[in-house]
């Protein structure tokens, strides 16, 4: 009895109690960092000021921010679809919008960026994606996007005339570096790496541990991937694509700056974007609410902003961004329901 105990309580049954836990656990840990976040943001702000910057705000600017945001993510669509390709992927523009519009309503209401894991997971099966290669484009996604911020960073830090300490420049330097020699060695060294992970294959079949074997091969294959994706012309096309998206999104941080009427000009709408966008790292509620609204305010106060001015802007900033990605992915998901359809068809690994 005590052995069938023993094997129950290992069983893979009690694993998703645990891991259940875990899930609460960080959640309940973004709730609360989202909590204080924006208490620290408006536990100063006069409420009848931020009304008023929110009445005399100009409206038709937020019109041009939107359209610099729809710009934006048309672009986004495209380089995925560019990403896609550049791994073999038989994809067309059209086929990528819905996932990924879809996915990032996901991120927007639903905790721990779960849209991500669904974009790799779930909605390639509808494109005729394998799951290696979705997840490689995010990875390879990230990693790009993680750079053209941080040079959009970099450029608000050498123009704007905003001030900030000295360690946050060393830290944007160091990251970059990161960043860079992490893509550097997936571009260059990519073959070696394959070959390497196929010899520790080898070994752990050898050894009787296929488990192991067939997790490195996945490995393997992920690294395959990014470095199909890491081609000279098509790190060329998406760090192209990606300078257009992150200035589209810069786009619609200057407009909030002109409605406001804040004396700033685009390169620190680019500091700014960068920032907040940064801060969306941090754990938090779903939609990022709270880091996102401390960083833009934090900002928009070093630029010499009021304290209604910085709030009006992390509020109307942070709806601008959020709303209407959440809508336009609601829309996409509802007109194919055969996104999610497909993902649970497709049990096997990509």
């Amino acid at each position: 009895m005590n052995e069938k105990e023993s094997r129950v309580d290992q069983s893979p049954a009690n694993k998703p109690r645990s891991s259940g836990w875990k899930s609460w656990i960080r959640q309940v840990l973004g709730i609360a960092i989202s909590l204080v976040c924006l208490v620290l943001v408006f536990r100063r702000v006069d409420f009848d000021a931020l009304k008023v910057a929110l009445v005399e705000f100009r409206w038709h600017f937020l019109a041009i921010g939107l359209l610099s945001l729809a710009i934006d993510y048309a672009v986004r669509i495209e380089r995925w679809t560019v990403m896609l390709r550049a791994a073999g992927a038989q994809v067309r523009t059209r086929q990528c919008i819905a996932p990924f519009l879809g996915s990032i309503t996901l991120n927007n209401v639903l905790p721990l960026r779960a849209g991500d894991l669904v974009r790799a997971l779930v909605f390639p099966s509808a494109i005729g994606v394998s799951r290696v290669t979705a997840t490689a484009s995010l990875v390879f996604e990230r990693l790009i996007d993680l750079l053209t911020l941080l040079i959009s960073l970099g450029i608000g830090l050498l123009i704007s005339p905003m001030p900030l300490p000295q360690w946050v420049g060393k830290t944007v330097m160091v990251v970059a570096v990161v960043g860079a020699a992490a893509l550097a060695i997936i571009v260059i060294f990519g073959r070696p790496l394959l070959a390497l992970l196929e010899w520790v294959a080898q070994r752990f079949d050898r050894a009787g541990t296929n488990v192991i074997a067939k997790l490195v091969r996945v490995a393997a294959s992920l690294i395959e991937q990014l470095s199909a994706m890491g081609s000279g012309r098509t790190i060329a096309r998406v760090v192209l694509l990606s300078a257009i998206v992150w200035a589209g999104e810069a786009g619609l941080f200057w407009a909030m700056f002109q409605g406001l009427d804040l004396p700033a000009g685009y390169a620190s709408a680019l500091m700014v974007m960068a920032i907040a966008t940064l801060s969306t790292l941090v754990p938090s509620s779903p939609g990022y609410v709270g880091p996102f609204h401390l960083a833009a305010f934090a900002a928009v106060r070093a630029l010499g902003g009021t304290d209604a001015q910085a709030a009006s802007f992390a509020v109307l900033s942070h709806l601008s961004l959020w709303l209407p990605t959440t809508v336009a992915g609601g829309i996409a998901i509802l007109l194919n329901p055969k996104l999610f359809a497909a993902g649970a068809r497709d049990r096997l690994p990509g």
